[in-house]
Order: structure tokens, then C-alpha cells, then sequence
């Protein structure tokens, strides 16, 4: 079992619990940190706030004072003959021995190999007397190295499928334990202020993210601008996909930017594409966009349907967290075909294509500047295994929306024969 969470999340107390109540089935087992300075500093006063010390053999409970700081691994016996072995986990090698019920390893994201999870692994071997079957479990914020092998998302001819059915990954976010009351209030919002957009991601919201390998979208501006050619206004007869994206700021549950891009095949390259519709709404701080609008100010729903009037829009992509409203009540109407664009691996796929086709010269645009600067705000991150790729904000406030209607909005038009 893995328990993934961000900074302040719970996730080490979650997992200090877990071993309690092994305990107080008379259980021994392992609690462990990838080394005795994190155990010191970190994992044991924790488990010093949540232990039952008139539990603990009497001998030994001058460990619980505030003052008492291990120098060494040691065993912390329990007056029901359960037995806590606990240090650091530095040399995972000299941890190997007899049997236990459970182990729990702490922020095993600082770990350079699996080496601990496969020692701990083989140290788990006997069921409670109760009939509890014997487990371990990892608390970590998470790290796209070993772990992500271990625990990530299945793929094919995963080598560890074996290992991820039998397991089970929780997520803990920080801003829930704020919100519980276990934080400081505004907390999460402070926090974010030290870190750009990946890393609280990854600090705050615990996604699997290698936080230290972001590049820019593109390594320079100028790959994006000598794509740019003065387009002939866009026909009826030209077919034309509609993406639309709507994003939400990390602190609001609203939209406070949408974006529209529509992409037909390049007028003369016919297997090269050619932005020809660009529009964006942005929000006014603590404000919702108006999808509707009004004659004087459309907004993105009135701009929709008179591009389906105007136009021939085989298909309108859009990202469904934040859509699935509005798109359903114009499939209902008839305006359009919809499709729900998937942002997990179906993103992924599209982000690297929309890459390929701007580095290859294989796009066209006359130059939209709302669409130049998310293109400018975006940072790529790369998956070298699968040889994906995820186009992600570079900070918090810097919006990408059109950049990802972009390449929705290719995919889709290079996919359909059209």
C-alpha cells in the first residue's frame, strides 16, 4: 500500500496510525525512515504525540519525553509482547531478519532504489493472530523514480502488474488537512507563493511529477513565430474543428479563463494544419466568465453557435471537467458533434503532437497574440519511458488554455479524413 500526499498532508500519521492499531493486535513489525536524521526529526516525534506510552513495557517508557531522541535503531516493546523495530533505513541490508506482521517506510521518495521496499517486503511474512494478513506500507510525497514503477498507473506489459494489482495507492492533499483544521489557515495559499506551478503540484497536490526536469513548451519563441503566414479568411466549405478548454484557478471552483481554437487543414498543404480561429475570456479577479455574454460582449456559448451557423464545424473537442454542461445542452440542440476530450493519456498524446507539428513546420497561424503568450507561459514535461508528453503551466498565474485547444484542436483534425 502506498499513502501519497503533499507537505503537511497527514500522510505520515496515517501511516503511524495504521501501525498503532497493528500493535494493539499484538503485532510486531517496522517502522522505518530512509535515514536516522529524517527518523529523529520527523517520524518519530510524530509517532511520539500519537503513542499510547502506558501501553509500552514500563522500562522503557522514558522514550515518549520530548527530550528523548534515538541515536541508534532500537525495539520499543509493548506490554501485550508486540515489538516496534524503528531507526533509519540507510543500509536496507542489515534490516534483513525474522518475521514480522507489517512495515511502514516513510518518505520513500528520498530512497535512490527500491532496495528498502524489497527488504521490508521479504520482512512481512506472518498474519496477525486475529487473522490479519501481513502488509506494508509506503507514506511519501510522491517522486517520479522507483515508486512511479512500483505504484504509478498500470501500463502495457507492465513488468510490475503483478505488484500494482495487489496493491492499493491512497492520495492525501494538503489543502483537505487545512481545511480539516490540522493547519494553519491559508496555509496551502502561502505555501504556493515559494513554489511555481510544478512543484505544487507535486508539494501540495501529490501528482506523479518529476518537479526538477521542466523545460519550456518551446526552447524558443522564434520556432512559433516563422510559423506564422498571412491566411486567407476561412470558408464554408473547409472543415473545421472546434477545442475548447475552461480553467480553473487552484483557490476558485469556477472557471476564470475559457478558450476556443479552431483548426482546419492548411488552405494549400493539405497535410498541414492551419490555426484559423482564436478567442479567449479571462475572469476579473473573484468574478465567473459569463458563458453566455450579450450582444455587446458574446460570451464563449453565443460565440459557439455562431461559428456552427457561419461555418463547417465537423466537431467540437472539449475538456469535460468544466464543460460537460454546456456541451451537453448544445449536442441536445443539435448545434454540433461533441466529443469529450480525455485530459489524462489522450492529452498526453495530443500535447506531443502539437509539439511535433510546430518544431516540423507542419502548422500555420497568422499571428494571434493571446495565443503567442500561452504559448510563451507553457513549460513541457517529458516522459522518457513512453516518450509522451504533458504541456503544463510554468507558474500559477501564467494561463496556457489556447495552447491546449490547440492541440486538441490538431489532433482531432489530423485524425479525422477530412
Amino acid at each position: 500500500m502506498m499513502v501519497k500526499g503533499g507537505e503537511g498532508a497527514g500522510k505520515s500519521v496515517v501511516g503511524i496510525v495504521r501501525t498503532l492499531n497493528r500493535i494493539r493486535r499484538a503485532q510486531s513489525g517496522i517502522m522505518v525512515s530512509p535515514d536516522l536524521q529524517h527518523f529523529k526529526k520527523s517520524l518519530w516525534p510524530e509517532f511520539q504525540r500519537w503513542c499510547p506510552w502506558d501501553k509500552v513495557v514500563p522500562s522503557q517508557q522514558y522514550r515518549g519525553a520530548f527530550e528523548w531522541s534515538p541515536h541508534e535503531p532500537f525495539a520499543l516493546s509493548f506490554v501485550n509482547g508486540a515489538t516496534l523495530f524503528c531507526g533509519g533505513i540507510e543500509e536496507p541490508m542489515s534490516w534483513e531478519g525474522g518475521n514480522v506482521s507489517f512495515a511502514h517506510l516513510d518518505e520513500a521518495r528520498r530512497m535512490k532504489d527500491a532496495t528498502a521496499l524489497k527488504v521490508l517486503d521479504g520482512r512481512v511474512r506472518i498474519a496477525g493472530a486475529d487473522g490479519t494478513p501481513p502488509q506494508l506500507w509506503v507514506t511519501t510525497t510522491p517522486r517520479k523514480n522507483w515508486l512511479f514503477e512500483y505504484f504509478g498507473p498500470m501500463l502495457a506489459d507492465d513488468p510490475r502488474a503483478a505488484f500494482k494489482r495487489d496493491s492499493r495507492v491512497v492520495t492525501l492533499f494538503t489543502s483537505d488537512n487545512e481545511r480539516d483544521g490540522n493547519l494553519a489557515a491559508g496555509y496551502v495559499k502561502q505555501r504556493r507563493q515559494s513554489l511555481n506551478e510544478s512543484e505544487a503540484r507535486v508539494l501540495l497536490e501529490a501528482e506523479w511529477e518529476d518537479i526538477d526536469e521542466a523545460d519550456r513548451f518551446l526552447m524558443s519563441m522564434v520556432w512559433w513565430d516563422v510559423l506564422k503566414e498571412a491566411l486567407p479568411p476561412v470558408t464554408r466549405r473547409e472543415p473545421m474543428v472546434l477545442a475548447m478548454d475552461a480553467a480553473t484557478g487552484r483557490a476558485a471552483s469556477v472557471s476564470d479563463c475559457f478558450g476556443i481554437v479552431g483548426v482546419t487543414r492548411h488552405p494549400v498543404r493539405h497535410d498541414d494544419v492551419a490555426v484559423r480561429f482564436v478567442a479567449k475570456w479571462q475572469a476579473r479577479a473573484g468574478h465567473a466568465i459569463d458563458f453566455q455574454g450579450s450582444e455587446q460582449a458574446p460570451g464563449p456559448e453565443m460565440v459557439v453557435r455562431k461559428l456552427c451557423r457561419d461555418l463547417n464545424i465537423v466537431e467540437i473537442c472539449f475538456d469535460p471537467t468544466q464543460l460537460h454542461d454546456m456541451a451537453t445542452r448544445l449536442r441536445r440542440e443539435g448545434i454540433a458533434h461533441f466529443r469529450e476530450f480525455g485530459q489524462g493519456a489522450l492529452r498526453a498524446e495530443s500535447d506531443k503532437m502539437l509539439y511535433d507539428v510546430i518544431t516540423q513546420k507542419r502548422l500555420a497561424h497568422d499571428g494571434n497574440a493571446d495565443l503567442r503568450q500561452h504559448i510563451d507561459n507553457a513549460d513541457r514535461k517529458t516522459d522518457t519511458q513512453d516518450r509522451k508528453m504533458r504541456i503544463v503551466k510554468r507558474e500559477e498565474s501564467a494561463k496556457i488554455d489556447l495552447v491546449i485547444c490547440t492541440g486538441m484542436a490538431v489532433y482531432e483534425i489530423l485524425r479525422l479524413n477530412v
